[in-house]
């Protein structure tokens, strides 16, 4: 027996339910095949939009022990790159599915958008821009986006002061010798 009580016009009912599930599935699928076009490494190798996302952030952690000098700046940055593909490769197969995924939220402009507030491109932002975006996935209230930031910070700067070619940047002489 169907309790007809319980029947208010407010109360949604199962088309409502059923339109409302496949408006969701519709957006998740779309914001997952964004994901994986735009995906952080193919194959080994650090994609596009993967090398946009990691230099970017590379600028926002460790911008200010970078040289002021753009062609220095440059090359250390696409050092630090390459370092950071090896780093990468090194790690277990069930991180690197996760940091790439991250890349690819962090390279499409809905997502990045959502989880940084960035709308231009790594590439195209200012140092400005990209320390604010920084900041707003550190102090964002949802814990998904706080992880989202320790993992990148952490891969980044793991990488970065893990790179002999960096030490003299950071003012580390490098190990002592015994």
């Amino acid at each position: 027996m169907v309790d007809r009580s319980i029947d208010h016009p407010l109360t949604p009912k199962r088309r409502w339910f059923l339109k409302t599930a496949l408006v969701i599935g519709a957006v998740g699928a779309s914001l997952g095949s964004l994901v994986y076009w735009h995906r952080g490494m193919s194959n080994g190798k650090l994609t596009a939009h993967g090398r946009d996302v990691f230099r970017g952030l590379t600028i926002g952690f460790v911008g200010a022990m970078l040289p002021k000098d753009a062609a220095q700046r440059e090359a250390i940055i696409e050092n630090h790159l390459q370092h950071l593909e090896v780093f990468l490769n090194g790690m277990p197969n069930v991180l690197q599915i996760e940091v790439n995924a991250i890349a690819g939220l962090l390279g499409n402009m809905p997502t990045r958008s959502m989880l940084t507030g960035l709308s231009a491109s790594w590439s195209t932002a200012s140092e400005d821009e990209i320390s604010q975006a920084i900041e707003t996935m550190r102090l964002n209230p949802l814990p998904s986006t706080r992880l989202t930031y320790q993992v990148v910070r952490a891969v980044t700067c793991m990488s970065f002061f893990s790179n002999s070619a960096t030490w003299s940047l950071t003012g580390y002489p490098g190990p002592v010798e015994l």
